[in-house]
């Protein structure tokens, strides 16, 4: 995944020929036609000695670097003339082994996205619609000219190949919709309000320590939808698509920068979106070429640092620990080594390695002792960031998992809570005078007797007070009768329609009083009877009750159930726990170390 020694070799040459600013597309080492020139023996031997390579490796780099440079001098030469550019193309992600993985492209920079894709296709034999073009870290649309998409002459472009097999491919058009899919299902969830009664899905933002942040409606609909993509982004990294998971984080991040610096300054979320896509971009094999990712890495670093501390001393303060967290280091030190090699900063990517390896070898968990956490009922995640925690002592670390549970445990029952009594308090309104109705004094009164829905109109016509809301009660004994204001919507069914209007009462009429009784059958005939089968206006319908909030349009079964079923497909991909991002295996990053620590030797 790295860059090949000869590759390697060949940027060594460029660097120390930049440092004497050599120029190999002049005489003597080019003629005067544009052929190979003279290179004398003494240059040869003094890069050779200083490089500690042999004349022959020397000579050959010379020479490739030396049609690299006419190459590109004739190629600027065309752009500035006929205004034609040249791109090269990397082809990645599932591309058929025997496709042009390197391509240069000569286009007009005023084409758009869906034309640059047929010139590859033409040249790669790849359909379009499996294409998928990135440049500088964004997604290049197809009805935009790519001159307004960060495309520039000998721009490099990712080409992200969707599919792999005969099979695959006849599924091909199903995975371009599927990330179309995946936006909207993610823009239905963020639009949820919260409700603890219905029983539909709904997300929370908490902060560091799983507290529940409340956002204006708008900024919470942008968080959601971004965290909701950044998600199944994880969850396709999980599964190692990379380049389904690219396209997903890109998504992502474009979510992201439309909220405020304030809110993002706040939270980790967007380092580690930042984070994840270089993620991608070295599994793809292009970290070496994307200058976004060294941009992406210090805004990560920067973040972890605001939100952490520089020495994570926030987390050891917020979370009584921060070694879970050091995961996140290891993949962002290893990141930022790899890139600095490629830059050719090797000291420096020395130490940064050596950082991520100090890292990883306090994060490696012992096989056997994962086992027999596991064997206690714990699920390998548990176990493993328990472990991690307590460095590897089960007793401890057990103590930890157990504690971690009953924090979240309570936290989760708090708000519940919280969201019940916020629910509640959208259902019983304002007061005349404009203010919410106070739940405490809706209690008070609940406990002495008063029924729930007599208690909230009271309170809504005293203006919360309760002195006068007993006043109004007694002079309204006609309230008494109202239905409870946090009775759940309940559907009701041919059989308690036919136990209702099997005592004489009118089908509409049985119908709404069992609605506004929330299904209770022998409530509701209680009332009918009463009243002799007349159901009066309900006083919460006044400009100041609680009920008078203009109904949505209602869906039709089919909207709601694609809806439901939009929402489904996404949700297996939402962690419960708020440590999912930390339960790194760190298997593909031990790899990656040891590869790179063997290039680091072979410069030495």
């Amino acid at each position: 995944m790295a860059l090949s020694v000869g590759e390697h070799i060949l940027d060594r040459v460029r660097k120390q020929l930049n440092a004497d600013k050599v120029k190999l597309w002049l005489p003597p080492y080019t003629s005067e036609d544009g052929q190979k020139g003279v290179i004398p023996q003494d240059f040869i031997t003094k890069y050779s000695t200083g490089l500690g390579l042999p004349d022959d490796t020397v000579l050959s780099a010379l020479e490739e670097l030396r049609l690299h440079a006419l190459e590109k001098l004739a190629t600027r030469k065309k752009f500035q003339e006929s205004g034609i550019a040249t791109l090269k193309v990397k082809l990645t992600g599932k591309a058929p082994q025997e496709a042009n993985h390197q391509l240069t492209i000569e286009t007009r920079l005023q084409a758009n996205g869906l034309q640059l894709k047929q010139l590859i296709s033409k040249d790669c034999c790849i359909d379009t619609n499996r294409l998928k073009l990135i440049a500088s870290g964004h997604v290049i649309e197809d009805d935009v000219a790519l001159q307004t998409q960060h495309v520039r002459h000998n721009s490099q472009i990712m080409a992200i190949c969707l599919t792999e097999t005969e099979a695959e491919a006849r599924q091909h058009q199903e995975q371009i919709q599927q990330l179309s899919k995946t936006r909207q299902a993610a823009e239905l969830l963020s639009s949820k309000e919260e409700n603890t009664d219905s029983g539909e899905y709904y997300l929370q933002i908490a902060d560091q320590n799983g507290k529940r942040l409340d956002l204006p409606k708008e900024e919470r609909k942008a968080l959601v939808l971004a965290m909701t993509l950044h998600e199944k982004g994880k969850a396709s990294m999980k599964r190692r698509q990379y380049g389904e998971a690219l396209l997903l984080l890109l998504e992502t991040d474009k979510e992201f920068r439309k909220c405020r610096a304030a809110i993002l300054n706040a939270v980790d979320n967007y380092a580690i979106v930042c984070l994840d896509i270089v993620w991608c971009y070295l599994c793809l094999k292009n970290v070496g070429d994307l200058p976004d990712a060294e941009t992406r890495l210090q805004s990560c670093e920067d973040c972890f640092r605001r939100s952490y501390g520089a020495n994570l001393e926030r987390l050891t303060v917020v979370k009584g620990g921060a070694i879970t967290e050091l995961a996140l280091f290891v993949r962002l030190h290893l990141l930022q080594g790899i890139l600095a090699f490629h830059q050719h900063r090797v000291a420096e990517a020395a130490v940064l390695l050596g950082k991520a390896e100090s890292e990883l070898k306090r994060l490696l968990v012992d096989d056997e002792k994962l086992t027999e956490v596991m064997a206690m009922g714990f699920t390998a995640q548990e176990a493993r960031l328990g472990l991690r925690a307590c460095e590897g002592n089960i007793e401890r670390a057990v103590e930890h998992i157990v504690k971690k549970k009953e924090e979240k445990k309570e936290l989760r029952k708090k708000e519940h809570e919280e969201r019940k009594n916020k629910n509640l308090s959208k259902k019983l309104g304002q007061t005349a005078n404009g203010k919410s109705v106070n739940l405490e004094t809706y209690h008070s009164l609940v406990s002495m007797g008063f029924p729930k829905g007599a208690a909230g109109e009271a309170l809504r016509q005293a203006n919360n007070d309760i002195d006068l809301a007993l006043q109004v009660l007694q002079e309204h004994p006609e309230f008494l009768s109202l239905p409870d204001p946090d009775v759940s919507e309940v559907q009701i069914s041919d059989d308690m329609l036919a136990q209702v209007t099997n005592m004489g009462f009118d089908v509409n009429i049985a119908r709404e009083a069992l609605r506004r009784y929330g299904g209770q059958i022998q409530r509701a005939i209680e009332e009918l009877l009463k009243t002799g089968g007349v159901l009066a206006p309900q006083p919460g319908t006044s400009a100041t009750g609680g009920q008078t909030d203009a109904s949505p349009t209602k869906k039709s079964p089919e909207e709601l159930q694609q809806e439901k079923d939009a929402i489904e497909s996404i949700v297996p991909d939402i962690p419960e726990g708020e440590e999912d991002y930390l339960d790194l295996t760190l298997e593909e990053e031990a790899q990656f170390l040891t590869e790179y620590k063997m290039l680091l030797e072979s410069t030495r």
